[in-house]
Parts: structure tokens; sequence; C-alpha cells
């Protein structure tokens, strides 16, 4: 038994390092995704911005011009560059945050601030590989001693319980 302790200990502390250094790879390749998606959400809201000027309303009174038409057309469009104005300022603040977060916060951060399509993407064409990063490492090491740790505890505090039969006697 204690032979089957130490190599779950051993496989879940391997899991936990490769695992673990997968973090930063993974929240690199969001960031660029990020990066590319704010870029292109800013220069469509230019486009509008320059059609804005060119009418010669500030891009506010533009949007309610739009957005008030009595044509359905007309006015879906004006929804549509509003809700392209939500997710550029969306992502832009996404970016500071995860810019200003400490490599070792940016996975947290990206947790909590994310753009779930972003984040689809990014995980359908992430790739891990044998990358070893010392401090995600240290991370994924102790995850995966604890998570031994509590799976042993688990399984002893079941054997140590008291079997009962069908009448609730022990």
């Amino acid at each position: 038994m204690r032979a089957l302790q130490e190599l779950t200990l051993v496989v879940a502390i391997l899991a936990g390092t490769i695992g673990g250094s997968q973090v930063p790879r993974f929240v690199q390749e969001y960031e660029q995704r990020l990066g590319g998606a704010s870029q292109e959400a800013d220069r469509q809201l230019a486009e509008y911005r320059r059609i804005a000027e060119a009418t010669g309303q500030p891009f506010a009174d533009y949007l309610r011009q739009l957005s008030g038409n009595e044509d359905p057309s007309v006015a879906a469009t004006g929804r549509t560059i509003t809700a392209s104005e939500a997710r550029a300022i969306d992502l832009r603040a996404q970016a500071e945050a995860l810019e200003r977060a400490s490599r070792l916060l940016k996975p947290l951060v990206l947790m909590r601030r994310r753009d779930p399509e972003l984040l689809r993407a990014t995980w359908s064409r992430f790739e891990p590989t044998l990358t070893l990063d010392p401090s995600f490492a240290a991370l994924g090491v102790l995850f995966g001693w604890l998570l031994n740790a509590l799976l042993w505890g688990l399984a002893r505090r079941e054997r140590r319980a008291p079997r009962t039969d069908a009448q609730g006697q022990t």
C-alpha cells in the first residue's frame, strides 16, 4: 500500500509540474490573440468614427441617429456599432489588466477577465510543450502533492469508517 501511495505521489507531482508549466504559455497565447482582437476592434471603430466625422457629427450623435432610425436595418447597424464599441473597450481593459498583473497573477486575472470567444479559440489551437517553467512547475508540484494527500486522506477515512448493515447497526 505504501508503494502505491508513493507511486501516486510521483505521478501527481509530475503531472502537476508538466501541467503547471503549460499555464504561462497558454496565457501568453491568449494575450497575443487578445492584442490582435483589440487592434481589429479599434480599427473597425476608427472606420465608423471616420464615417461620423465625414457626416459632420460627433460619434455619439451618429450612433444615436443610426440606432433610432425607423429603418430596422439602419437601426440594427447602429446597435452593431454600439456593441462593437463596447467590445473594443472591454478588450482594451482586459489587455491592460493582464499587462499590469505580475507574471504569477496573470492566470488569475485571465480567469476573472476573459473573453469566452478568445479563450475557446486559444484553447482549440493550444499545443502543450515540454517547456519547464520553474515558478509554475513549483506551483504544479505543490498542487500535485496536495491532491495526492487529499485523495489518500479520503481513502484512509473510507477504510476507517465503521460499516453499518441495512438496519443501521454497526
